[in-house]
């Protein structure tokens, strides 16, 4: 019985350290953290007049929810020449001097890849738009808060990638959006689902190595 006991408090214990980690628990930006940040985008040099002011609006919009960051990029064609080898290479494998290094800071604050892929088609439906760059692919990106974005972008650590992505890319938007809808699972619910499963099939295994003992 007791070890029964452990394998559900054990996949209880799994569950409160995901929330822990995939959970914005600060709330919205404070109006102190949304000086710092401005103070360090602004000291980057990295963002035009117009993107300082998009930073602002979306940091003083802040409700302290997750949000999925839309991205679109379009890739050179042919090689592009490695910014400090001047090695020429793919602008997607390049990329990856940007995004690694990125996506490692996002994940260590909550944030994950939702959805990678490819265009394998030009618009199908587009009305009063520029025409299609030659849109390579799309990424959604999950960040739990746009608190956990901020401080990953104005690293000073990690300022010095922004070359690779000037350098891979020919074309790119992000447009942060928020959910109100849709068939995609919450990890909440799915990594919650998993942990019963497993305990469940844990403690089916352990009454059956029980049965056969006492049998």
């Amino acid at each position: 019985m007791r070890l029964s006991y452990a394998i559900w408090a054990t996949a209880f214990a799994f569950y409160l350290v995901f929330l822990a980690w995939h959970e914005n628990w600060r709330g919205p930006l404070s109006a102190e953290e949304i000086a710092m940040f401005e103070a360090r985008i602004e000291a980057s040099g990295i963002a035009s007049a117009e993107q300082r002011r998009a930073f602002s609006d979306f940091m003083r919009s802040d409700t302290g929810k997750p949000f999925v960051m839309l991205n679109l990029a379009a890739y050179p064609q042919g090689d592009v020449a490695h910014p400090l080898t001047g090695e020429m290479m793919p602008g997607r494998v390049l990329i990856q001097k940007y995004f690694s290094p990125f996506m490692g800071k996002i994940v260590l604050r909550g944030g994950y890849p939702a959805y990678m892929g490819e265009a394998v088609g030009d618009y199908l439906d587009a009305w009063k738009t520029s025409a299609n760059p030659g849109w390579s692919g799309i990424g959604l990106i999950r960040y739990r808060s746009r608190r956990d974005l901020l401080m990953a972008a104005t690293d000073p650590a990690f300022a010095d990638s922004h070359i690779f992505k000037q350098a891979a890319l020919a074309v790119t938007y992000a447009l942060p959006t928020q959910s109100t809808g849709g068939g995609f699972l919450s990890p909440r619910i799915w990594v919650a689902m998993l942990l019963v499963s497993l305990a469940s099939l844990a403690q089916t295994l352990l009454l059956t190595i029980r049965m056969r003992h006492v049998g």
